[in-house]
Formats: C-alpha cells, structure tokens, sequence
C-alpha cells in the first residue's frame, strides 16, 4: 500500500491546492486507490453579466472582480505502473469521482442613473457534486537516499473533464430589505476541462 500526499502552490506562493490518495496494489503492477483533491479557481469579469442586464443602473462597487472558487474532489483510481525499478518509477491512474464548487457568496450594489433607487444582487451558490474523469501521468525519479528516506523529482500531468453547472441562489433587493425577490438558478451544464502539468520534488521513507 502506497499513499501519496501533493501540496500545489500557485503563483501566489501559497500551498492551498492538495491532491491526497491511498492505494493498495493487487499486483506490482496494478492498483486501485481512493483520493481527495481540491482545486483553485479563479472566477472573473463576472460583473459584466450586472452591467449589461442592468444598462439603466450604474454598478456601485467595482471592487467585486473576482472571486476564488475551490473545486472539491472525491475519486477511485485504477492504476498501472509498468515501470518501477527503485530508481525511475512511472505511474498511469484513472480518475473516477465526483466534484462540487464550494459555497461562495458575492453582492453587487447599483444605483438607477439620474434617480436615487437603489438595488442589491446577492449571490449564493450551492454545493453540488457532479461526476468527471480524470486521467493521470507519474513520473519519479529519485536522485539521492539518506538511510531510510528518499529524495527525487516529480513530475504530474492530467486531463480533467467533466460537464459542470454552478447552482445558486439570487436575492435581489429594491430600496429596502422587505422588497426583496429570491430566485433559485439551475443554468444548464457545461463542458468543463483542463490540461495540468506541474513539477516538484517528492520524499519517500
């Protein structure tokens, strides 16, 4: 049995994408494993959407830019590893799982041109797993060995598909609290896909 632990960093420089999986090898050579990841997104320019539905209102605040949305992961990984000789190991997997956006929130202000009406869009997504398949490329070569513990290069790659909506609900509120209007918002599914590649540096003990 193997496990794996992949903190990402971004070009934020911080590690908060991670990809964690258990796998338990029937043969040296094919396995079947469980894992967790969570994936950084970054949703932007969504305030057209308010300027262009609302063309009579001016858009208050153009703080609300961009938001961060994290994709969280449950998988089954079938997985082959033709070569493994201590020191160049290569891994095939298959993803199988589901995934949901977590919860965001985000609230847009405007103000009628030439009137002092006021209006409040809130935004509210839902959680909601969907399935995607993703297959994976892993490649380790290990470059030194202190006593019981291993030191080498990673290398990842993986195509990630799935066809993905964002569920949410949207309160819009008109001069006051009381007048608000609450809408619950299924657009339809779309593809969405993703190539990675990424490379680190692994410890083995």
């Amino acid at each position: 049995m193997s496990a794996d632990i992949k903190l990402i960093m971004m070009d934020d420089i911080i590690p908060d994408n991670y990809d964690i999986s258990v796998h338990y090898f029937l043969r040296p050579w094919l396995g079947i494993g469980v894992g967790s990841t969570l994936n950084k997104n970054w949703i932007t320019y969504f305030e057209e959407y308010q300027i262009q539905a609302l063309p009579d209102y001016y858009l208050v605040d153009y703080n609300v830019q961009q938001f961060t949305a994290y994709d969280l992961g449950f998988y089954l990984s079938p997985a082959l590893k033709p070569i493994d000789n201590g020191v160049f190991k290569l891994l095939i997997k298959c993803d199988l799982g589901i995934s949901s956006f977590m919860k965001e929130e985000a609230t847009f202000y405007h103000k009628k041109k030439l009137s002092n009406e006021r209006l409040q869009y809130h935004y509210e997504t839902k959680t909601d797993y969907q399935p995607y398949i993703q297959p994976r490329l892993d490649i380790r070569l290990k470059a030194f060995r202190i006593k019981e513990t291993s030191f080498g290069i990673l290398l990842n790659s993986s195509y990630y598909y799935s066809k993905r909506s964002i569920n949410y609900t949207r309160t819009i509120q008109a001069w006051t609290s009381e007048n608000k209007i609450k809408e619950q918002i299924e657009p339809p599914k779309h593809s969405y896909s993703r190539f990675e590649f990424n490379m680190g540096i692994f410890i083995r003990w």
